[in-house]
């Protein structure tokens, strides 16, 4: 049941990051400067959720 839950607290980060790849994935295939930039915004979300919890 210990698995369970540690795996439940990091499941909206894995959700979170599989999100991420499908967008920069589209965006990729419409245009890849484009891409990066939105890899990049994304990164920068990221940081910002991950230290608004420490």
């Amino acid at each position: 049941m210990n698995k369970l839950k540690k795996i439940l607290n990091f499941a909206d980060d894995i959700l979170f990051i599989g999100g991420i790849a499908l967008i920069s994935t589209g965006v990729f295939k419409i245009y890849n400067p484009a891409g990066y930039i939105v890899l990049g915004i994304c990164c920068i979300a990221f940081a910002y959720l991950m230290a608004g919890r420490g």
